[in-house]
């Protein structure tokens, strides 16, 4: 359930990511298809016509009514004077795909201009400029210098006059678009904080549905849980709650009929304890004692059994390295290794050191001696448990969690010899979340026990 949470949250960010991005990209290559990628020269053709203007209106008029109509052809990207020197007197040579374009009245007339190459960095300050406004209108030099794109065109008028204009200098689609991948990065920022926000909001009811499903699933008492969220959530949360409380129902029941079978068993097995001491011939009383001892331990070993399914015991953190060892130390015989230095784990202490404690006390009753490993990974830890008896047969390594189940006398658990040791330890180790496997080895048999991982473990 917490990777099913991680999981839509993340999808969820991914799609509204590549949804921008996807618009974005489309968005430039449609600019891109759309100025065919001759912006630049465009700019150009469009500043040669608009000096081609002001020249003819400089040869072809004179005093205020000159003055007015170069004013009047001036706009923000350029700007027109007449002035008796030149601003410029660097030679500009005209690109042979442009001499074609040129207007007939500047053909074979010397140009004389600035080619000042716009960096991203310069264009970036001249967005950003306090004196912006300068460059933009062109009224005077702007006090920003190299950070102001701007060139200087002029043309001799007579012998006396220059036509000059300060222009702003034409510039490419990636310096035109720089304001516009900002604003969408802009645009993005935001739109991923407010989906953050917005994806927090709905997916609390779900994060707290799936840690309580994974507490649920390692045997903890939940609880209701509160009800809440979108409507699929609130339906699944509810359909949680009920599963719960008819699962807990329903062990709650099997334990208690358990309970009550294994402790009315005791009065009759008694009452022919006693009347097994009247029978004369000591052979059949010795079979029939043997019987009711057999008996006797089983109800104590189901009595057992049900205490265990009925206990209530608060989940606390433990180090599991300290825990195998000292486990370990109550058993001879038993060695204990791991790389880990200490393992903080969430559980319940005492029902799983009783799971361990039995599957140690099979492996020193069938094989003697035996060796515990503790290991860990991203997923989870694994604490395995190998013996060196003569293992089990391949058909019966899952029957030996078997509740009663015995592969021969040699095996004895805390209950005597009625098989219920492994049963207990595999209903603790799925409680925790966990699994138990056997398999046979070299040495003997290895029992694995897995837990799943935790957050903050």
């Amino acid at each position: 359930m917490r990777k099913l949470h991680n999981t839509i949250a993340g999808q969820l960010m991914i799609l509204i990511i590549g949804t921008v991005l996807l618009s974005q990209v489309i968005i430039l290559v449609v600019f891109y298809v759309k100025t065919d990628g001759r912006l630049q020269e465009q700019q150009v053709r469009k500043i040669i016509e608009e000096v081609a203007t002001a020249y003819e209106i400089g040869r072809t008029t004179s005093g205020a009514e000159r003055d007015r109509l170069i004013r009047a052809t001036s706009d923000p990207d350029i700007r027109f004077y007449i002035d008796d020197l030149p601003l410029t007197q660097n030679r500009f040579d005209i690109p042979d795909d442009h001499i074609g374009n040129m207007p007939e009245i500047l053909s074979g007339r010397p140009i004389f201009a600035t080619d000042n190459t716009v960096s991203s960095l310069s264009i970036w300050e001249f967005w950003f400029a306090d004196g912006i406004e300068d460059c933009l209108v062109l009224e005077e030099l702007s006090d920003q210098g190299d950070a102001c794109p701007i060139d200087y065109v002029s043309i001799q008028l007579n012998e006396k006059e220059w036509l000059n204009a300060r222009v702003s200098s034409p510039v490419d689609e990636l310096v035109i678009l720089l304001p516009v991948i900002l604003s969408a990065g802009l645009t993005l920022l935001g739109i991923l904080l407010v989906v953050t926000i917005i994806v927090k909001r709905f997916t609390a009811p779900l994060r707290t549905l799936s840690l309580a499903a994974e507490r649920f699933g390692q045997g903890d008492a939940v609880g209701y849980v509160k009800v809440e969220g979108p409507n699929e959530l609130r339906s699944m949360t509810a359909a949680f709650n009920t599963m719960q409380e008819r699962l807990r129902r329903f062990v709650e029941d099997r334990t208690k009929m358990l309970a009550a079978v294994s402790h009315d068993l005791r009065t009759p097995i008694t009452s022919l304890r006693l009347r097994a001491e009247f029978i004369k011939d000591p052979e059949l009383k010795s079979d029939v004692i043997k019987t009711l001892e057999d008996m006797d331990s089983m109800v104590e070993g189901c009595l057992a059994f049900a205490k265990q399914e009925a206990q209530k015991e608060k989940s606390e953190t433990i180090n599991l390295v300290e825990t195998l060892s000292i486990l370990a130390r109550e058993f001879p015989g038993v060695a204990f290794s791991t790389n880990l230095k200490a393992y903080r784990y969430l559980c319940r202490p005492v029902s799983l050191r009783r799971a361990i404690r039995n599957v140690l006390e099979n492996a020193v009753n069938y094989g003697n001696r035996a060796h515990i490993t503790l290991d860990s990974d991203d997923y989870g830890v694994s604490i395995e448990i190998v013996d060196e008896g003569p293992g089990v047969p391949d058909e019966m390594l899952d029957d030996i969690f078997e509740p009663f189940f015995r592969v021969d006398e040699a095996r004895n658990t805390e209950t005597g010899n009625v098989g219920l040791g492994l049963a207990i330890a595999r209903t603790i180790v799925h409680k925790h979340g966990g699994t138990i496997r056997a398999t046979n080895v070299l040495s003997g048999l290895k029992l694995r026990i897995w837990l799943p991982g935790q957050e903050n473990s």
